[in-house]
């Protein structure tokens, strides 16, 4: 993996930006260092994202994740004064304990969250700067003090004990602001590192101590990390939203940083209007003001803005995707298949990597049910059916296993190839199913000789069809006659704008099919409808209560064209 690591003198532009690569490290490995060592992976930060990454902040005993400039040397980064300053003043009050163990903000306001100044009271102070804009806002994370029992080690189960705090805030990233954490080290006094030592320590957000946490507990966690950054719950939940919904992560990371920016142009605004409002007094003083630096300055004054790429977002995505792997395939494996469709895609095999420029996977094969949920979702390398044949087997066990009832009907763009094999893999495909071979010796329907179809397609034709049906009514005001009805309109697919397929989209009906007594009439009315010209003596009839129609489909039917007439 690349990481981007900035020239000693500036970071925009960047023409000179050199490359280093970072050897790949075990993600669950054990801190073997008392300082603030990150513990899960990382990759993909600084691809088009904005601002710089979090080299910025790293610790003076990270030897092994040290900036190199181009001439070779090591180069390391301090946390600008308008966070450091406040961080040492938090941590410092939380480090001020009662005798239960708790801070106080545990144990007096019950938050994990730090008191912040709204920007309206910062800019009425005497002197006024950029800086106090910038506000940082602090979570303060030591679940070790809340739990009566402690937190166990990861690896051997004993206790762990508080040593010390974490060196440095960690970074995490919302919606349109950011937030640091206020994190401590737990050391366990009886894992032995690979030097020997027993000083193997944990962060208090490493993953594998959040997970020994109970669940009431660490839902209060309000962040999903990376290796030295991370970005808020809501903001994650809101992308996989994004995701699910149409969204790249590339469209999503644009977005972030239009937010990110649009909340530093709104502090900038209430920094102009704050020193427009001191203008009288601040003349009488002769009173100068620093300039409201860019989103992204990296100066020791600047807001050292920082916006995840498209690449981190995926990563971050794709690791959360394959935790939770057990959680989505025991859904799918709980979801009905009553009516089931199968079909091969050859889309998201491109994207996979190849082997000497060859597909690995020729195709994904996906088993829908009744409701367009995913019931099978296979991987394979040619079409044949031994490639999907176990997938389907396991399908039938959880469909059991569930008490779900078997498929009674699968949909296939290859009825004749895929027949036997699936009707050997559900035997459910049988039942209460009738060959046609078995009535093939029988007469074929055929129209009767005295039944005349009638074909009309003027407005004339059409509305002597009407009078007719009508006329035939009795002269009994509670007398009714029974007709046959359908109708037809052209139906036509398309791609949708945003590539999620194909889309459907009807036209207006096109042809009224009627039978009374011994005539069928075919009503071409499609030209008239599209005109407005359609007889009132057409819509009179389809609305006579009287004549009483049926068909296939004829509440939908009628509903369509009487809407369609009301339009016209």
């Amino acid at each position: 993996m690349l990481q981007h690591i900035p020239d000693s003198s500036r970071i925009e532009p960047r023409p000179s930006v050199s490359l280093k690569v970072i050897p790949d490290v075990d993600p669950h490995r054990a801190v073997e260092t008392t300082d603030n060592q990150p513990e899960d992976d990382y990759s993909g930060l600084m691809e088009d994202g904005l601002g710089h990454d979090d080299d910025d902040f790293i610790d003076d005993d990270e030897h092994h994740d040290v900036g190199v400039t181009n001439t070779g040397s090591q180069e390391r980064f301090a946390l600008p004064p308008w966070l450091a300053d406040p961080f040492k003043a938090r941590l410092e009050e939380a480090n001020k304990r009662g005798g239960d163990g708790l801070p106080k903000l545990y144990s007096v306001q019950k938050t994990f969250w730090f008191p912040q100044q709204s920007s309206y009271f910062l800019l009425r102070r005497t002197s006024l700067s950029p800086q106090d804009l910038y506000n940082p806002r602090f979570f303060l994370w030591d679940p070790e003090c809340l739990l009566v029992g402690g937190i166990g080690c990861p690896k051997c189960g004993v206790k762990l004990h508080r040593h010390g705090y974490a060196s440095r805030p960690r970074r995490v990233v919302g919606l349109n602001e950011t937030f640091w954490i206020i994190g401590y080290r737990y050391r366990c006094g009886t894992c032995v590192n690979t030097s020997g030592k027993k000083t193997v320590t944990f962060c208090s957000w490493d993953s594998r101590i959040i997970e020994k946490l109970p669940v009431d507990l660490a839902h209060e966690f309000p962040a999903q990390l990376s290796h030295r950054s991370g970005i808020t719950l809501s903001a994650f939940h809101f992308m996989r939203s994004c995701f699910q919904n149409g969204m790249g992560a590339k469209q999503f990371s644009d977005s972030l940083r239009v937010q990110h920016l649009r909340r530093n142009d709104e502090l900038h605004l209430q920094y102009l209007h704050a020193i427009q409002a001191r203008q009288g007094i601040s003349n009488w003083k002769d009173q100068t003001y620093s300039m409201f630096l860019p989103f992204e300055d990296q100066s020791p004054l600047g807001r050292h803005g920082f916006v995840p790429s498209s690449q981190w977002l995926r990563d971050i995505y794709d690791n959360f995707i394959e935790k939770h792997e057990m959680d989505f395939n025991q859904h799918t494996a709980m979801l009905s298949g009553e009516i089931c469709a199968l079909d091969h895609s050859h889309k998201i095999t491109q994207e996979i990597m190849k082997v000497h420029g060859k597909l690995i996977w020729v195709g994904l094969l996906t088993v829908t049910n009744q409701k367009a949920e995913v019931r099978v979702c296979d991987l394979v390398a040619t079409k044949s059916h031994s490639q999907f044949e176990l997938a389907l087997k396991q399908m039938k066990e959880s469909l059991k296993l569930y008490g779900h009832l078997q498929p009674k009907i699968f949909y296939t763009d290859n009825v004749w190839g895929d027949k036997q094999f699936l009707e050997e893999s559900f035997e459910s495909l049988h039942q209460d199913v009738v060959p046609v071979e078995k009535y093939s010796h029988l007469e074929p329907l055929e129209i009767p000789s005295d039944i005349q179809v009638v074909l009309k397609n003027g407005a004339t034709a059409i509305a002597d069809v009407a009078r007719i049906i009508v006329d035939s009514l009795p002269d009994d005001d509670n007398a009714t006659i029974t007709i046959g009805f359908d109708s037809e309109r052209n139906v036509s697919f398309h791609l949708a704008p945003s590539d999620k397929g194909k889309q459907k989209e009807q036209a207006d009906t096109a042809v009224v099919t009627l039978g009374h007594n011994k005539h069928i009439y075919i009503l071409q009315i499609g030209g008239l409808l599209q005109a407005g010209k359609l007889p009132v003596e057409f819509a009179h009839m389809l609305a006579d209560g009287r004549v009483k129609k049926v068909g296939r489909m004829i509440g939908a039917d009628l509903k369509h064209l009487q809407k369609e007439m009301a339009s016209d």
